[in-house]
């Protein structure tokens, strides 16, 4: 049966279920047997030929939806456990029953950053639901919601997911991050091949490219060592290679990154100029923190900053001392692990 957009609704008779499917993709199923509706696990990855199957009649369809002919994928959102939802398909429900407050693009922002940070996503979503309704009820306006979230989001996650700060994603984020991590080369004939290299991504961490551009290359480019065996055994890489290559550095180099890291943050809190803080100041990276981190901001105020864009960082001092301050605590540990479990290098690899 032809739906809306490129949906269908056909039956898989063998075993009595009806299968909702986007141009020939699964995406729902229904259990008759129990009056269950569940999102597929692996939904729009997977093709089947709807032509093949039996066509579901209007009525097992209404049957089916509690009376309620679908009239969009939103319907079918309705009916599945919030457990088997991603974030995208919440935010579109919330988008659709709470439209007056989801319009609110600070409104917007945080709970989808709520959604992301929590361990327990749908239990999130469900206590959000709750605040809403209340809002609805009670007419309290964008700015009581606002905070009602963000407490709530300190509540069930335990920790001020809006603290401004320069970010470290633990693991691996596939957008524009460098990836650091123990590593140990197990063939020299090319280090740059990803096959020839082990990698200990249970301790690695992400920062994203501009962050790395602005407070971490000073020190990365300086103790870079391009006579390293494994850096040198990169066929046709040299220096420190921005994109998708292991920049190799050994832990003795970690350690004197580290040493000067901690004098740079004795430095910046005592007003002291060093070779680092002056390097500090100078603006680097595509992006300025203001922007990576301002969400809010529309595709027009991003352009006007950027056609103005400073020459000098101006991040907060403390915003860059808590950075350098986690930074190093993160790569201690992974210094202490890694050795422990036989790597004897660091990776940094850009996006």
């Amino acid at each position: 049966m032809k739906l809306f957009d490129d949906f269908e609704a056909v039956k898989f008779p063998e075993e009595n279920l009806m299968l909702i499917t986007r141009s020939g993709f699964l995406y729902y199923i229904y259990d008759p047997e129990y009056n269950f509706w569940r999102k597929y696990r692996n939904a729009g990855n997977d093709h089947i030929t709807a032509r093949n199957y039996p066509d579901v009649t209007d009525k097992e369809l209404k049957a089916a939806m509690q009376g309620v002919f679908p009239k969009s994928e939103i319907d079918f959102m309705r009916l599945c456990n919030p457990s088997q939802l991603c974030i995208r398909d919440m935010l579109q429900l919330l988008e659709a029953d709470y439209g007056n407050y989801m319009k609110d693009d600070s409104i917007y922002h945080v709970i989808h950053s709520f959604l992301l940070k929590s361990d327990i996503c749908h239990k999130s979503y469900e206590a959000l639901r709750r605040l809403l309704n209340e809002a609805v009820e009670h007419k309290k306006t964008y700015e009581q919601l606002f905070c009602e979230i963000k407490e709530l989001s300190f509540a069930i996650i335990g920790r001020d997911i809006f603290k401004k700060e320069i970010g470290i994603v633990d693991g691996h984020n596939s957008s524009s991050y460098f990836w650091i991590m123990p590593v140990r080369v197990i063939d020299y004939e090319n280090t740059a091949d990803l096959d020839s290299v082990a990698a200990m991504r249970s301790v690695e961490i992400s920062i994203e490219e501009d962050d790395v551009d602005q407070y971490l290359t000073p020190f990365l480019y300086k103790y870079f060592d391009e006579e390293l065996e494994e850096n040198k055994k990169r066929n046709g890489v040299s220096g420190f290679e921005w994109y998708l290559e292991h920049n190799y550095f050994t832990f003795d180099s970690i350690i004197h990154i580290l040493k000067d890291i901690a004098d740079t943050i004795d430095a910046l809190t005592s007003e002291r100029e060093t070779e680092y803080t002056k390097k500090l100041k100078i603006k680097r990276g595509f992006a300025t923190h203001q922007l990576l981190y301002a969400k809010g901001m529309s595709e027009e105020e991003i352009a006007e900053y950027n056609a103005t864009r400073p020459t000098e960082d101006d991040t907060e001092t403390e915003l860059i001392v808590d950075f350098y301050q986690r930074f190093i605590y993160r790569m201690e540990y992974m210094m202490k692990v890694g050795k422990e479990k036989g790597y004897n290098l660091i990776s940094f690899m850009g996006p």
